[in-house]
């Protein structure tokens, strides 16, 4: 038993048809209509035109289970999926699926195909969006970056200034209390001059009352004084 497709040689006449009715050219004032390519075969209850109708029609594109054929092979013993069971001639059966069906298939693939390159083609957008923002978020750090580099570098220079500074102020600070100690040992030198000088004074003062006391009392002695000639004499 095979499973068959309706009306695929009928299907590719109508196509053929249609073709032939647009290539042809059109009167003026003529209205064009088209033949259409929905064919309804009926199903018979035996092998020939005389059996009566167990089914009105199938439409063209039907699947249906063949379970043999005539003699003459002119007709062919079928069956429905809905379970009608009759026969119908072979000329209006092929293995092939008709044209309609795999345009109906092709349109339906073609539609899949669109969605998902709409669906690619936003998730692109949404990737180069990010991508857009993921840029403008690295540049921004960069200057942050550029900045944070910047200013540290100035910290650092203030802060090598800063210890030169405090180097010099200790510099500074030691030389100061090395001049302190050294104004304190002229102080203290200078003092002790002072009581020298004082001391040499009253030294001298001292030495000057003995010196005249020695020459008030040895100077008389030295030099002998004359007799005073009195009328008495």
């Amino acid at each position: 038993m095979k499973l068959l497709p309706n009306y695929g040689r009928l299907a590719l006449l109508v196509v053929a048809s249609y073709c032939a009715a647009v290539a042809t050219p059109m009167a003026y004032g003529q209205d064009t209509r088209y033949v259409s390519d929905r064919v309804l075969v009926p199903v018979r209850s035996g092998a020939g035109s005389d059996f009566r109708i167990v089914n009105s029609g199938l439409p063209s594109g039907t699947a249906l289970m063949v379970f043999g054929e005539s003699e003459d092979g002119k007709w062919a013993e079928i069956e429905t999926r809905a379970g009608t069971r009759g026969w119908m001639p072979s000329q209006f059966l092929q293995a092939e699926p008709p044209a309609s069906l795999l345009m109906n298939e092709l349109k339906l693939e073609v539609e899949q195909l669109r969605s998902e390159r709409d669906r690619v083609v936003s998730q692109l957008n949404q990737r180069s969006s990010a991508a857009d923002e993921a840029d403008d978020t690295i540049s921004t750090l960069r200057s942050e970056l550029e900045a944070t580099t910047n200013e540290l570098t100035e910290v650092k220079r203030v802060s090598a200034a800063a210890l030169d500074l405090d180097a010099l102020n200790q510099q500074l600070v030691a030389e100061v209390e090395s001049e302190r100690s050294d104004a304190d040992l002229l102080r203290l030198e200078n003092v002790r001059l002072r009581e020298r000088i004082a001391n040499n004074q009253i030294l001298d003062g001292a030495l000057a009352v003995l010196l005249g006391v020695i020459l008030a009392v040895v100077a008389p002695r030295l030099w002998p004084s004359k007799k005073r000639q009195d009328g008495w004499s």
